[in-house]
């Protein structure tokens, strides 16, 4: 048995390890820069030079944090997140069998994940989602590992909830991850005396982490938010009924509406209307600093969400909600190395998003039967926390932004792949399979 294991790490190791340089070498030599990008370069230097004064606070320290380390060098950066995408492949595979799934297929399963195209091309791009990827994988590896122990130490509780500290510290959204896994442990150990218990030692590092980096904004900026961003984000969610506003909000929603029109004439993301009105000037008249902006525009989208409420669920279900669900991979299509190499990669592409697309739909049919067995058994499984930690996410993210809601999802893909395959091998492969443990 540990023969094995140690084979088909080995092979993982050594089949991810290839697959990606020569997806680097030969076909796209890139440290991709996007949009995004600039906000963490821009805070890696201020920390590089221990300097955060006066900063925006549009980005947390977390992936920042990682490309100081590289002293901001971009292609060094690309290999650090091929050297996070290959461990967090180790985490995977270590995971699967935590959760009764056959070393066999744990290592077809990660094979696969490993060497997903939208996987090795975040690797390639200055975004923070490798970085997340891999604490998330962490993560999830002790939690699983933990709860099929009869107690875990203090020292196991603190070093998981660190994990999810530097996650908030990543992106504070994740905040929420730590709550959710204490509310399982209540729930599953429902008497007074358990709401005081080592559990919550998962919470101490993430409240840490946001309260801590937002008081940081607060001394820069003047306001406790965990990013300036957030007023900006939520105002997105009000694009297709922004005219509906109060009137006191008409000198927002009277560009924002002008120019929504103008992104459905032009065929541009209606999500990001609110970017379009912003860097074209369409309230430089009001003198307003990027910080102080998005603060009004936090205001207006509660205004206007408060007043229009079947608009904001129609828009929060059907558009930011719906869009998670989509595969999501980040490339500049048209700079790869040579003639015809996108149309190769697209075509692999096109193979893996479609099972993706089959997985997350499997996924979504997966929770409620997991969650009727698991009223019968009067225990929430592990699959099923899994499963409500992944549907937490998207109804969270639907509720806060719309825009790139497909990123949302990417972090999460491993752990709904996880879910399936047990699912899939709890219903459908017998038990004579499921206990084999022939080498491959």
């Amino acid at each position: 048995m540990q023969s094995i294991h140690k084979k088909h790490i080995s092979y993982i190791l050594g089949i991810g390890l290839l697959v990606r340089l020569i997806t680097f070498f030969v076909f796209y030599t890139q440290a991709t820069i996007y949009p995004d990008s600039r906000g963490y370069l821009e805070l890696a230097e201020r920390l590089i030079s221990l300097d955060l004064s006066g900063y925006s606070g549009k980005r947390s320290p977390g992936y920042p944090l990682l490309i100081a380390i590289a002293q901001a060098e971009v292609y060094v950066v690309v290999f650090m997140q091929f050297a996070l995408g290959l461990l967090s492949a180790v985490f995977w595979y270590k995971t699967l069998p935590q959760l009764k799934v056959n070393k066999k297929l744990s290592f077809y399963t990660t094979l696969f994940l490993s060497t997903l195209l939208n996987v090795i091309f975040f690797e390639t791009a200055i975004l923070v989602e490798t970085f997340t990827v891999f604490l998330f994988s962490w993560a999830i590896f002790r939690i699983v590992s933990s709860q099929n122990q009869s107690e875990n130490s203090i020292k196991t509780e603190l070093f998981t909830g660190l994990l999810l500290g530097l996650l908030t510290l990543v992106k504070p959204f994740y905040a929420f991850v730590p709550f959710l896994f204490y509310g399982f442990y209540i729930l599953q150990h429902f008497k007074l005396k358990s709401f005081l218990n080592k559990k919550l030692l998962l919470l101490v590092f993430p409240l840490m982490a946001y309260f801590g980096w937002s008081y940081v904004n607060q001394l820069n900026t003047g306001y406790f938010v965990s990013t300036t961003f957030l007023g900006l984000n939520t105002a997105q969610n009000c694009v297709r009924f922004a005219e509906k506003s109060p009137e006191e909000y008409r000198w927002i929603s009277d560009p924002y509406v002008e120019y929504r029109e103008k992104s459905i004439e032009e065929n541009r993301n209606l999500a990001m209307t609110i970017w379009y009105a912003y860097e074209d000037g369409a309230w430089d008249a009001y003198n307003l600093g990027f910080n102080d902006f998005s603060n009004e525009l936090g205001k207006f989208a509660r205004a206007t969400i408060k007043e229009n409420s079947i608009d904001y669920v129609k828009q929060v279900i059907f558009y930011s909600w719906l869009d998670f669900w989509k595969p999501v991979i980040y490339w500049h299509y048209d700079q790869f190395n040579f003639k015809h190499a996108n149309q190769f990669y697209v075509l692999i592409w096109f193979a893996q998003k479609t099972i993706l697309s089959l997985v997350r739909l499997s996924f979504l049919i997966s929770i409620p039967l997991l969650l009727i067995k698991d009223i019968k058994n009067r225990k929430l499984s592990i699959s099923s926390q899994l499963s409500l930690l992944v549907l937490a996410a998207s109804v969270l993210q639907a509720l806060v932004t719309y825009g790139t809601n497909s990123r949302f999802s990417f972090p999460f893909e491993f752990i709904m792949v996880f879910v399936v395959i047990t699912f899939i091998q709890q219903k459908f492969i017998p038990q004579k399979t499921k206990t084999s443990t022939r080498e491959i």
